[in-house]
C-alpha cells in the first residue's frame, strides 16, 4: 500500500468488501483515503482504496466503470457483472447519494484502486477535505 501522506485524508472506520459471484471477502485492514489535489502528487482529488487484495482486479491502468451510491454512505464499484468492490463510510453519503449511479474512471494502483469521480463528486470530496480535515485543495 502507498499508505498515509500529507493531503491523503484517512476515512477512519471505513470498510471494504470484494463481492465475487456469491462470495464476499471483507478486507479487514484496507485503508480508504480522500486524496486531495495538489498533495502527494495528486493532479485531481480522488478516492484511494488501498489493500493488496485489490491488485489485478482491473486490467491495465483502468477504465470507466459504473459506481453506485449505497444506503448508509458508501459506493459500490461495479467492475463486471460478477465482481464488485463495496466501500462504506458515513462521509461518502455527501459524495454520492444512495441509489445514484454514475460512470467514472477507476484505476489500478500499487496495492489498490482509485476512483476519479466526476466534477460534482470531486467538489463534494474537496468540501469534506475543507470542513472535516481543514485541508484546502491546491
Amino acid at each position: 500500500m502507498t499508505g498515509p501522506a500529507f493531503g491523503k485524508l484517512l476515512l477512519e472506520g471505513a470498510y471494504v468488501k470484494i463481492r465475487r459471484n456469491t462470495s464476499v471477502e471483507t478486507l479487514e485492514d484496507a485503508e480508504v483515503y480522500i486524496h486531495v489535489k495538489g498533495y502527494a502528487l495528486a493532479r485531481v482529488t480522488h478516492l484511494d482504496i488501498e489493500h493488496g487484495a485489490l491488485n489485478g482486479l482491473i486490467a491495465g491502468k483502468g477504465g470507466f466503470f459504473t459506481v453506485k451510491g449505497v444506503d448508509g454512505g458508501g459506493v459500490l464499484i461495479i467492475l463486471d457483472k460478477n465482481l464488485r468492490v463495496e466501500v462504506r463510510h458515513p462521509l461518502l453519503i455527501k459524495v454520492i447519494t444512495p441509489g445514484m449511479i454514475t460512470r467514472t474512471w477507476v484505476g489500478q494502483k500499487q496495492d489498490g484502486i482509485y476512483v476519479g469521480f466526476r466534477r460534482e463528486q470531486v467538489r463534494a470530496l474537496e468540501e469534506i477535505a475543507r470542513q472535516v480535515y481543514g485541508i484546502e485543495p491546491a
